[in-house]
């Protein structure tokens, strides 16, 4: 018997409270249509985020080293 199973991972943003220039980076997992949300713990400048590709844009170090910098 053949199964059918989905997996899915999307990165989005949402506003920062504490700070209107900042950023928070969520990841939503989906498996068989049942979603997931986490809070990644890290954050970008609104300016370096591409809405369009869901990451962030450049190639600085500081636009890589968002896997290295948590959000305080």
């Amino acid at each position: 018997m053949q199964t059918n199973t989905t997996f899915a991972v999307i990165f989005y943003t949402r506003k920062s409270r504490s700070n209107a220039e900042q950023l928070n980076i969520f990841a939503r997992i989906t498996v068989n249509q049942k979603r997931s949300e986490i809070s990644l713990k890290r954050c970008t400048l609104l300016r370096e985020w591409d809405s369009n590709k869901n990451r962030a844009r450049g190639s600085s170090y500081k636009t890589k080293g968002i896997k290295l910098k948590s959000c305080v």
